[in-house]
């Protein structure tokens, strides 16, 4: 199994950083995991479009902005003879989402509320018209993906969207992704459990303030490492303007054996026929 990281960073690109996307290489199936703002830069076209999967782990922007960018590709190199079978792209069951809404009340003054909304995110990608050679697949945290060499499992974490980790097994090699999520109640220990890489985020730093759980301090990221027995923690989704190593360091200080993604950086797990 290889994984070669196309994006790192939220929620913008950066001059050589994108946002998030990593591409995993089994003996046969390609899987891109997210498919954040400029990933595509680092995809090699049409050969990559060849038995590639892309799995989105969440419905915010930064991890499928290039998708659009992708599916008129696959429209072009399918009508040029490049591409014969519809790049399959699962995305989250649409939930509905919380946001906070302002009205008046009776004396005037002005308040705000939690309402639900739809999420449009989902309706907008299954709509997308002529223009793409997708098939586009619902996937819930039950969703078992099995190809001839690489095993997909999910794990739903708290995030203000249906997001889902993903594990992803190659024999007796295991990787998993986080997507984005909160510290508390997230299902990360238990997935990545003596798995030999946890890409885990780790959007802010200690004394930034984090106005609600849904993103992990670096510390954080480091404790999920420890705690389940990871051979590596890498860490990923990084604010554009913060230097990386400052987010390692604060992880090391927990989990020693920890590094920062970096674009274009390829990580191989056992052999790659």
């Amino acid at each position: 199994m290889e994984i070669k990281v196309l994006g790192t960073v939220s929620p913008y690109c950066k001059d050589d950083k994108n946002c998030p996307g990593y591409l995993i290489r089994g003996n046969k199936t390609k899987v891109l995991l997210d498919c954040g703002n400029g990933v595509t830069r680092n995809l090699k076209l049409p050969d990559d479009l060849e038995n590639l999967n892309i799995i989105i782990s969440h419905l915010h922007k930064d991890h499928y902005g290039d998708l659009l960018s992708l599916a008129y590709a696959t429209y072009v190199f399918h009508n040029l003879g490049y591409l014969q079978e519809r790049v399959k792209v699962y995305i989250p069951e649409p939930n509905m989402y919380q946001v906070s809404e302002g009205y008046t009340d009776d004396d005037g003054w002005g308040a705000s509320r939690l309402v639900k909304k739809p999420l449009i995110d989902y309706e907008f990608l299954q709509n997308l018209g002529e223009e793409h050679y997708f098939e586009l697949i619902p996937y819930n945290e039950n969703t078992k993906i099995e190809f001839e060499d690489l095993n997909i499992s999910f794990s739903k974490n708290p995030h203000q969207v249906n997001t889902y980790s993903t594990k992803v097994v190659n024999k007796d090699k295991t990787f998993v992704y986080s997507g984005d999520t909160g510290y508390q109640g997230n299902s990360l220990v238990r997935l990545a459990e003596d798995a030999d890489i946890l890409l885990c985020e780790a959007t802010f730093l200690r004394g930034q303030t984090r106005l609600t759980d849904n993103h992990l301090y670096a510390y954080e990221a480091a404790k999920i490492a420890k705690q389940a027995n990871v051979r590596q923690l890498l860490l990923t989704h990084f604010f554009p303007e913060i230097d990386k190593e400052l987010y390692v360091q604060e992880a090391r200080t927990i989990f020693e054996n920890t590094d920062a993604a970096e674009e274009g950086k390829v990580l191989k797990l056992g052999g790659i026929k």
